[in-house]
């Protein structure tokens, strides 16, 4: 059984958990794009764990993690998590192996990312954590890989020629060199290369971890505000360095909508209504802290990405965040020009789209009739059936219908 788990939005619906309930039954956890910007939060009883480079799988079972060669590594974030999560779960970093073809992100590329950032008229809203310019890097073929620095000497070259590529002073290198070297001790026992890895993993049941979401990506997302990489379905034979045959692409949205960044919103809100759901989700970045901007579940946007995505099953999460409103706004279709559309076929000038509102009755609890309702709705809307439903913070609070 191969099976991807991606978000349907701009990210933060809940993507991890899905993950980690998921890898219950599969062998390993695969991340195949990204890196330290995107973070998923898995909460259970007694522990919340922060991800941001390591897959959301559930090590207190025992589930393989791996690393592939499409995801940008910042060496001394990948080292606090590992030590973070051998601490809860003593042993696990043994369960995790990291492809050395992966791409390192360096301290310049965290300095340039903010330069750029700092100097766009029209603003990103970049974490500003050097993933950019890493895989610019990569395309530029001067970035540096984890297998580069089993050979410090030729990597301090390729270093310095990199800077220079970059029009930065090299004489900075040796120290960069230094503190990337420190990192890579620790985990160097945990990479491998990637054929390896596949001949490995081939056989087993794999769980394709998505970040960020389908409209955040590359070529199929709100263009340019976006993320460094193809995060939806289509990037997971590239980033695994291998094709997939996929059995089952589960894509996760939340009952409402949420945007961390810049670019177009149709359906968000603002002011004291923004804020009141913005506190029921504990919608704050898990990377950055940032607030995140709200908004009410968009249909147009969301049968977009399932169809570009392909994906097959279904996932609602934060369904209990809107226990307790009486009405609940729904986005069906979107006024372009005076003419009606339920579904868009490219992502160009949302800013200039009305949304189009269906009102449903609220639900106190979501183990009522009517929230039930408001789920037939939703699949009569979108044609598609919703098979899990998380009702709660943690892990364990995942039904499925």
């Amino acid at each position: 059984m191969k099976t991807a788990v991606i978000g349907l939005q701009w990210g933060d619906e809940g993507k991890g958990k899905f993950v980690t309930y998921m890898s219950r039954f599969h062998d390993c956890v695969v991340r195949y794009s990204g890196g330290s910007n995107a973070g998923h939060t898995v909460t259970f009883p007694d522990y919340k764990i922060v991800h941001h480079l390591l897959p959301s799988a559930d090590v207190f079972k025992g589930k393989r993690m791996y690393i592939g060669p499409g995801v940008a590594i910042d060496l001394e974030v990948l080292v606090k998590e590992i030590e973070e999560i051998d601490g809860i779960v003593q042993g696990a970093r043994n369960l995790l192996r990291i492809s050395k073809q992966a791409q390192i992100v360096t301290s310049f590329h965290k300095k340039l990312d903010a330069k750029i950032e700092s100097r766009r008229i029209h603003r990103i809203g970049t974490t500003r954590k050097g993933i950019g310019p890493c895989y610019a890097g990569k395309a530029f073929r001067t970035g540096l890989r984890l297998e580069d620095l089993e050979y410090p000497d030729m990597a301090l070259k390729r270093l310095k020629e990199s800077l220079l590529v970059w029009n930065e002073d090299d004489s900075i290198a040796e120290k960069m060199m230094e503190e990337m070297i420190e990192y890579y001790l620790k985990v160097e026992d945990l990479t491998v290369d990637s054929l390896s890895a596949v001949r490995s993993l081939r056989d087993k049941d794999l769980l394709f971890e998505g970040t960020q979401a389908v409209l955040l990506d590359i070529d199929a997302g709100t263009y340019p505000f976006v993320t460094s990489t193809n995060c939806s379905s289509t990037g997971i034979h590239a980033g695994f360095g291998f094709p997939v045959a996929l059995d089952r692409i589960l894509g996760v949205f939340k009952a409402y909508t949420t945007r961390v960044g810049e670019g177009p919103f149709p359906t968000e809100i603002y002011g004291d209504e923004a804020h009141e759901l913005r506190q029921r989700g504990g919608e704050y970045g898990a990377t950055t802290g940032r607030p995140r901007r709200c908004g009410w579940l968009d249909l147009p946007l969301l049968r977009y990405a399932i169809e570009i995505s392909g994906c097959n099953g279904l996932a609602m999460t934060k369904a209990d965040i809107l226990s307790g409103i009486e009405k609940i706004p729904v986005c069906v279709a979107y006024k372009i020009n005076g003419s009606l559309y339920e579904c868009v076929e490219h992502l160009r000038n949302l800013e200039a789209v009305e949304p189009v509102y269906e009102y449903v009755d609220g639900w106190k609890s979501v183990e009522s009739k009517q929230f039930e309702k408001f789920l037939f709705k939703i699949e009569k809307w979108l044609n598609a059936g919703v098979n899990y439903i998380s009702k709660g913070p943690y892990v364990e609070d995942i039904t499925i219908r």
